[in-house]
Formats: C-alpha cells, sequence, structure tokens
C-alpha cells in the first residue's frame, strides 16, 4: 500500500527547495529530512526518491531509495542511471579479497633437480633399510620355532643299521648349541583390565550466540517462523516492547517482556490478499496519511487514514473509519484496528519495535 501524507506546513516541492538549500550550504542532515517529509507528503514523485538516494548514508540505502523510484517510473532514463549508480557505488563499497601470488625465485628452478634426487635416494635407503629388517626377523623366528640339537638331526638322517648301534664310551660329546631368544618389549597391561571402566567421549556443544536485530530505517524482517509464543520471543529484552498479532483469532496483544498490557480485536488481510506472517520490525510511522491502492491494482482510495506504523514493506497496523466489523479478515493485507486502538498502539510503541504476525 503506498503512501502519502495528507496534510503538512510545506508542499512537497518548497520542502524539495528547502532541500536543495541546505546541501548549498553543507548541511546534508537537514536535507535528508526536508527530503524525507517531501516523499511523506508526495511519495508518487520518483524524483524526491532519486534525490533521497543521491544524500542516502550508504550504498544500501541509495539503491532501496532508488527501487521505489522504479515502482513508479521503472523506464525513466533518469531511473536507469541512478541504478547503475547506485550499483557500482554498491560494488566499489563490497571488499575485494585479493588471492597473494607467490612469486618464484630462479634459482629454485636449478636447485629442484637436487632435491628430487636426494628425496630419491632417501627413500631408496629407508626402503632397503625395512627390508633389511623384515628379513632379519624372519630368521629369527625360524629359529625359535624350530629348535632341533644338531645332534637330534644327524640321527634322524643315517639309515636305521647306524642309528641302533650303540654310542661308544669314550666318544665325545658335543655340546649343545644354545639358540640366542630374541629380545621381546614386554606389554603394558592393567592389573586387572575387566574391572577398569571403559572411557567415555562427551561432546558439548558449545552454543553460538545469536545478536539482537536493531531498528533500521528499512523493513525488517527478522523471522519466518509462525508459532505461538507464551513468552516473548528470542531476542526480546525482559523489558522489551513488542506486539504479537494472531490471524486465527483476529487479535492483537501488546506485551513488556512477557507482561501483557494491552489487547483488541483486529481485522487481517483477505484470503485473497493475506497478511504477511513473521517477526519483523516498526520500520517507519505516519500520524495520517492517503493509501491509494489504484497504484498497486487495488479498487480503493483513503485519504487521512489514522496512526500508520508499517513493519514490513506496505504491510501496516493502522487505524479504520470505513468498516467495525473487527474479528472477521477484511483488508487488502494490512493489520485494521479501531482508531482508538490505532492511537494507543501509535503513542505506546516506536520504530524498532518487534511485530510477531502468526496464524
Amino acid at each position: 500500500m503506498n503512501d502519502a501524507i495528507s496534510s503538512a506546513p510545506f508542499s512537497a516541492a518548497e520542502l524539495v527547495h528547502q532541500a536543495r538549500q541546505a546541501l548549498k550550504s553543507g548541511d546534508r542532515a537537514q536535507a535528508r529530512h526536508l527530503l524525507q517529509e517531501a516523499a511523506h507528503q508526495n511519495p508518487h514523485d520518483y524524483r524526491v526518491w532519486l534525490w533521497l538516494a543521491g544524500i542516502a548514508p550508504t550504498p544500501q540505502a541509495s539503491l532501496e531509495y532508488i527501487q521505489r523510484a522504479e515502482r513508479l517510473r521503472p523506464y525513466e532514463p533518469r531511473v536507469i542511471e541512478a541504478r547503475a549508480w547506485a550499483e557500482a557505488r554498491l560494488a566499489k563499497a563490497t571488499p575485494v579479497t585479493v588471492t597473494p601470488t607467490l612469486v618464484e625465485n630462479p634459482r629454485q628452478h636449478r636447485i629442484r633437480p637436487f632435491l628430487w634426487g636426494t628425496l630419491i635416494l632417501v627413500i631408496l635407503l629407508v626402503f632397503v633399510g625395512v627390508a633389511i629388517l623384515v628379513m632379519w626377523q624372519a630368521r629369527t623366528v625360524t629359529a625359535i620355532a624350530d629348535p632341533v640339537p644338531v645332534q637330534l638331526q644327524s640321527v634322524a638322517t643315517m639309515p636305521e643299521e647306524m642309528a641302533s648301534a650303540p654310542l661308544a664310551a669314550n666318544a665325545p660329546v658335543a655340546p649343545p648349541t644354545e639358540t640366542p631368544t630374541p629380545f621381546v618389549p614386554a606389554k603394558q597391561i592393567a592389573a586387572d583390565v575387566v574391572s577398569q571402566p571403559r572411557a567415555t567421549w562427551t561432546v558439548t556443544p558449545t552454543p553460538t550466540p545469536t545478536p539482537t536485530p536493531t531498528p533500521t530505517w528499512a523493513p525488517t524482517f527478522v523471522s519466518s517462523s509462525g508459532n505461538e509464543f507464551e513468552t516473548r520471543p528470542f531476542g526480546v529484552a525482559a523489558d522489551e516492547k513488542w506486539i504479537d498479532v494472531d490471524l486465527s483469532t483476529q487479535t492483537l496483544r501488546a506485551f513488556v517482556g512477557n507482561e501483557l498490557v494491552f489487547q483488541t480485536l483486529i481485522s487481517s488481510g483477505t484470503a485473497q490478499h493475506p497478511t504477511v506472517t513473521g517477526q519483523f520490525r516498526i520500520w517507519i510511522t505516519f500520524h495520517s496519511q492517503t493509501m491509494d491502492g489504484r497504484l498497486l491494482g487495488y479498487d480503493y482510495y483513503l485519504e487521512n487514514v489514522p496512526y500508520v506504523l508499517y513493519f514490513y514493506h506496505d504491510y501496516a497496523l493502522h487505524g479504520t473509519f470505513w468498516h467495525s466489523n473487527f474479528g472477521t479478515p477484511m483488508s487488502h493485507g494490512c493489520v485494521n484496528l479501531k482508531t482508538s486502538d490505532a492511537e494507543w498502539i501509535y503513542y505506546w510503541a516506536s520504530v524498532g519495535t518487534l511485530v510477531n504476525v502468526h496464524n
């Protein structure tokens, strides 16, 4: 729902003229304030949005203002040029990561063949050493597995008649050959393995802090969650104001932390024009304004709509004097309130107040 303020002490053209004078004197803050007032009065003048884009504090803000101008005049050459300027400004503001380039020393090309040769030689030496160690271990194991004395081996290979002959009395007996026992390091085993408790791993997740959203000049979408909160939403302080809109019961509730301070009936969007759901922040307010739905293809034109609080793009909480059927969906997406209820919300809430809309 595009908007415009119904009345102001100066016309939009006078405000633009005053803003240009402020720019000439170097007072950009005053110029921005005057142009914002001009945009409130006449939001259908794309030139005001282009002026705001030219003095916006950030490249992203410039692009947002130009997008408002594009809705009104998408094929205007000045709008097209302004968008190209804003995109170029945003690209310059985005930091570019530069990957350092490794510059090789020409001497490295002469050193590399020597290094490769040395590395291959070391690998060959290691391989030969491992092979020798394996062969030595294999021979040692064979000697341990078959410790047959030399005398028994010789008897076993003699003919039967010679093997059964008695040995001479004075025949010298060769002492047995001792086979050295290889050193085997002992294993370190616990005295009672069964009674020892098994070690367990405990994984403790580290919580990741989530920053609290801060109010900005543009609409802020906080979350797409549609759950009804029995207590305040995550990120809302214990003494912070917030608003809950329940589309299923057609009610609005105002809280300070977990304390309910206000409750009333509403009329939200119909099935053909549903109200957006999620968590948002109020981004701009108007005491009264003209709502012209014809710019969006709707069939309404309402002047002096009171106590308007926009929480996401063209979705707003506002007072309603053209019907009293609260508790039933009636709107094109906004949240309709009784004028007295909208006045209370208008002076109680502020820019940045969280609005939780859910079914």
